[in-house]
């Protein structure tokens, strides 16, 4: 099931909401708890009821190796010398992470090996085609950080139920933000936010509103443009600019669309998830920007991979190789794909040059720092979006066709093969669309900050209510976010 769908919006939420504070009625909140951990698993195997038996038993291995490892102590403690001694915390951080990584490479990467192997020694194993359960990449990061957390001794186990809801929370199950055991738990285990809180289900309501119209008005309309840009023969220089553009915007409201969504839901539950998302287009650098794009996988990122290489600590040229290999697992971490890694690996080196270049960028004026990340991430998007490097190139080098403007292909890029308008109306609404979202990107605040300036007031409601109803209308081309797929 995904936000943005009538299902979801208007049977799904109101359901899981009204019967969630009915439940706070109760003296235990266990009940609260069960029952949203039953309704995250019916959202998450609406879709597929087979996704249901890998979460499940995801989550009970994990939880089993969690506690296992807090009291392996204990129970090597009480066992005679001489007698064969139980797995050690370490043994059992091992085994944890060979199964989550196991878990995630056979459905994710195992075509993807295949594939290769094949092609490199012409062999002809068999590529199974294995469907990629939703939200796999997240769910296993954040059991990872969940067993790194114990064994280091920062976190408990508590009850199993505590441990589902901090899993399959579904605001946060398929897209993220990739949360912390210690950053959720206490929020679920405190009584006051058991109950209804108008000032917050307003503001969640608010946000969710924002990132439902990001997603289903914006990012999905860019998606036609996109899809017809990629999909051509030949592109001119304006095609493939524009082109290029749309999917830098389409990802940037899908993404956001998203975040917003995730953080007004859990705000509706009184339960306050990390922002994902601030504006990573106003940053004036690639690094910069990777501390404002999917905040919270730079966060795992960086504990899990760069830090434990040695991070900063150990030379410049010890840096540039461990951020070399963590944009590199970035990239494989978004997709099994060769252009995934090469789009992670080129971010990765345009991050250590900057690492090296010291305080020499600083020199530069902002604006024209801004103005170069933004073409250089832009850059960057079409790798991520092409389904082969042929298709990128195609792009590319459209981008640096001079000899072909070919404003008329725009018309082309904005068909959708229902609504015939002249081509000049075309190319007017495409450019102008353009133009007004970067403007948009660049200069308006955003949902964060609108977030933070929210009170119960008219004004908010009427421009709530404007872009909801507007956004139902949209929602019979109902489409799956594009972190969806990672």
């Amino acid at each position: 099931m995904v936000f943005s769908s009538y299902a979801f919006i208007f049977l799904f939420l109101p359901i899981v909401l009204i019967g969630y504070f009915i439940l706070s009625k109760l003296s235990d909140i266990k009940y609260q708890h069960i029952f949203l951990i039953l309704a995250s698993l019916f959202f998450y195997g609406y879709f597929n009821p087979v996704y249901l038996f890998i979460i499940i038993s995801s989550v009970a291995i994990n939880y089993t190796i969690g506690t296992l490892m807090k009291r392996s102590g204990y129970l090597n403690a009480n066992v005679p010398d001489g007698r064969h001694r139980f797995l050690s915390p370490k043994e059992l951080l091992i085994i944890g992470i060979v199964f989550n990584v196991g878990l995630l490479g056979y459905f994710k990467y195992y075509d993807f090996f295949i594939e290769n192997v094949n092609t490199v020694f012409h062999l002809s194993f068999t590529v199974k085609n294995i469907l990629l359960p939703l939200g796999i990449s997240f769910f296993t990061f954040q059991q990872l950080s969940f067993l790194i957390a114990v064994y280091k001794g920062r976190e408990k186990t508590d009850r199993f139920t505590a441990y589902c809801i901090f899993v399959l929370f579904f605001p946060q199950l398929v897209a993220g933000p990739i949360v912390l055991y210690g950053e959720m738990i206490p929020q679920f285990t405190d009584v006051k936010r058991r109950y209804l809180n108008a000032d917050n289900l307003a503001l969640g309501v608010y946000l969710f509103v924002i990132g439902l119209f990001k997603k289903v008005v914006i990012a999905d309309t860019l998606s036609l443009f996109v899809d017809n840009g990629f999909a051509a023969s030949e592109l001119s220089l304006s095609a493939a600019w524009i082109t290029s553009l749309s999917y830098t915007l389409q990802v940037y409201f899908d993404f956001s669309g998203y975040s917003d969504m995730a953080v007004g839901l859990g705000k509706m539950f009184n339960i306050d998830l990390i922002p994902n998302f601030n504006s990573p287009y106003k940053s004036a650098s690639v690094s910069e920007f990777w501390r404002r794009w999917h905040i919270t996988l730079g966060r795992a990122l960086s504990t899990y991979i760069y830090r434990p290489l040695g991070g900063n600590r150990k030379g410049k040229l010890r840096t540039v190789f461990n951020l070399m290999i963590t944009f590199f697992i970035s990239g494989l971490w978004h997709g099994a794909a060769w252009t995934f890694v090469i789009w992670g690996t080129l971010h990765g080196m345009i991050v250590a040059l900057e690492r090296l270049s010291g305080s020499i960028l600083d020199k530069i004026p902002r604006a024209l720092r801004i103005a170069g990340t933004f073409i250089a991430v832009n850059f960057l998007w079409v790798l991520f979006r092409a389904e082969s490097f042929s298709q990128a190139l195609k792009v590319y080098t459209g981008m640096f066709n001079f000899k072909s403007v070919g404003i008329s292909q725009l018309a082309d890029i904005v068909y959708d093969g229902i609504i015939n308008f002249p081509a000049p109306i075309d190319i007017l609404y495409i450019l102008g669309l353009t133009a007004v979202l970067l403007i948009v990107v660049f200069s308006r605040k955003n949902s964060m900050e609108k977030f933070k300036e929210f009170t119960p007031q008219r004004k908010y409601m009427i421009f709530g209510a404007l872009l909801f109803c507007v956004s139902v209308l949209h929602l019979t081309r109902e489409t799956v976010f594009i972190y969806f797929n990672f």
